[in-house]
């Protein structure tokens, strides 16, 4: 083993610790448990799309499943082992940026600094040990490219591309660009050959998970999910609509760590602007690919302007934020000793790390037993079995492997308006359908409007609240079961579930 490899179990080996530390007992959230839900149903024999509709990729719904499945055979919770496995991707994309640094810059030093800057990344923590979320794999599956891009591997580099894509669709306008700007700059002679390979490369896991979907008769609803519902039913959320509250959710999420994000992206702008001068390519071979890196940060800039839902959409940028600044501390390094340019690494090294221990240790958070009590409360008062309906609130469902009576449970960015034209007699006659199928509970989103809950009064009654969802409970299970569950649920007569300002039908 070289001196440069046994750094690689030092990166993951830091990276865990952070992880840890920041717990695996964060709040199952919304989407969070839409994922979990997802697992849990391939992992039960539903493919994707089939058990739950959501607009990502299939791998978002497949990869939690194999979390799930190595829970059943371990007998361990569903949730922490999703959780686990998630981490174990999050801290193979750092140790991954790592080798992609150094091998860019052909310095060790370097690799240290692009490491650090990516696990300092306080949104990427987050999911870390708190999944799980799609954008995680995703960002592993983009360093892999952007690495095969630099080894000029160009068949892995499209293979990459869209397992990334296959994750979450918004990868593909990044990492594509860059990884064909870079067999456009880097495969003089052989560029044909080169694209050839990368749209073969792409090509392999659509033809494997198309014949999948195939075989198993959910090709129709798995292209809907991935394609139709994005392309016809999705409106767009433009960035610039809202510069002042995009700035103050990036804020939040990342801490002071947004500004390491917005410095990497100016120092990649900055340095691969040399690629203009023969001699500065002469001088450094990694020109071309920093140029073809610059190439996908703006594409990937460019669709964030276009349509922004939160702080998760820049996870496509991050990996080009932590090259940029990789790439300046080079560009610094190269102008001191080599003592000097160690000792300038350990230096941003350590700050980085220290951000992201301090962040992983004052954000720890416990809500996940909250809502596991919370749970178990309610469905004491009820005989075993008894169902559950969820409208925009998976999580009791994920908590209690229990199944949705059908696939829809996600109601907005376009998925409500597709409803619509599918299910027979539309929204209304979804509506008439959840309360004819008589499931003894409603869960229901703390922020689903007030519309989604009168449709299922009077025939379900509000008797309390779980963190992030409300409960709501078949009016014919009779009073004494009503006051039971209110009493194990925390009703409050003068707090009924109230719809946040603002919130859209």
């Amino acid at each position: 083993m070289t001196r440069a490899d046994r750094l690689v179990p030092v990166v993951g080996l830091v990276s865990l610790v952070v992880y840890t530390l920041h717990g695996f007992e964060g709040a199952l959230t919304r989407d969070l448990g839409v994922y979990s839900y997802a697992g849990q149903q391939v992992a039960e024999g539903v493919p994707p799309y089939l058990g739950i509709l959501n607009r990502a990729g299939p791998l978002a719904h497949a990869l939690p499943g194999i979390g799930v499945l190595f829970a059943r055979l371990g007998g361990w919770d569903d949730v922490m082992t999703m959780r686990v496995m998630f981490m174990l991707i999050a801290t193979a994309a750092v140790c991954l940026t790592y080798v992609l640094g150094r091998d860019l810059f052909r310095s060790r030093a370097a690799g240290v600094v692009s490491a650090s800057m990516m696990l300092a990344f306080q949104g990427f923590i987050e999911y870390a040990s708190n999944g799980p979320r799609e954008k995680t794999p995703m960002t592993l599956f983009i360093i892999c490219a952007l690495w095969a891009l630099t080894r000029q591997r160009w068949f892995a580099a499209g293979l990459c591309t869209a397992l990334a894509t296959l994750c979450l669709q918004t990868a593909l306008f990044s990492t594509l660009a860059a990884v064909v700007v870079g067999a456009l700059l880097a495969a003089r002679g052989h560029r044909v050959r080169a694209l050839a390979r990368i749209a073969l490369g792409g090509l392999v896991p659509i033809v494997v998970l198309g014949t999948w979907f195939a075989l198993v008769g959910s090709l129709p609803a798995a292209i809907d999910g991935f394609y139709l519902i994005n392309s016809r039913y999705t409106v767009p959320r433009p960035m610039t609509d809202n510069l002042t509250g995009v700035w103050q959710d990036l804020r939040a999420a990342y801490g002071l760590t947004v500004w390491l994000l917005a410095t990497g992206i100016v120092s990649l702008v900055l340095c691969s602007c040399a690629v203009m001068s023969r001699r500065a390519r002469e001088n450094d071979p990694a020109l071309p690919t920093l140029a073809a890196m610059t190439v996908g940060l703006l594409a990937g800039l460019a669709w964030t302007l276009r349509d922004y839902d939160a702080w998760p959409d820049l996870f496509p940028i991050l990996p080009f934020a932590a090259i940029g600044l990789a790439a300046g501390f080079a560009l610094v390094a190269r102008r001191l000793t080599p003592r000097g340019g160690h000792v300038l690494a350990a230096m941003l090294s350590g700050t980085a790390v220290v951000l992201a221990l301090v962040y992983a240790v004052s954000t720890r958070d416990a809500t996940l037993e909250l809502q596991r009590q919370a749970t178990r409360r309610v469905l004491a008062q009820l005989p075993p079995g008894a169902s559950i309906t969820s409208i925009e609130a998976p999580q009791p469902l994920v908590l209690t492997r229990r199944t949705n009576p059908t696939r829809h449970q996600m109601f907005r960015s376009g998925l409500q308006d597709y409803l619509e034209d599918t299910w027979p007699g539309g929204r209304a006659g979804f509506e008439r359908d959840l309360v004819a199928d008589r499931p003894d509970l409603v869960a229901v989103g703390e922020t689903v409007s007030q519309r989604w809950r009168a449709s299922i009064q009077p025939d379900y009654v509000y008797v309390g609240s779980a963190p992030m969802w409300d409960w709501y409970a078949r009016a014919s299970l009779g009073p004494s079961t009503i006051t039971r569950l209110r009493s194990a649920a925390g009703y409050d007569p003068s707090a009924p579930p109230a719809l946040p300002q603002g919130q859209p039908e």
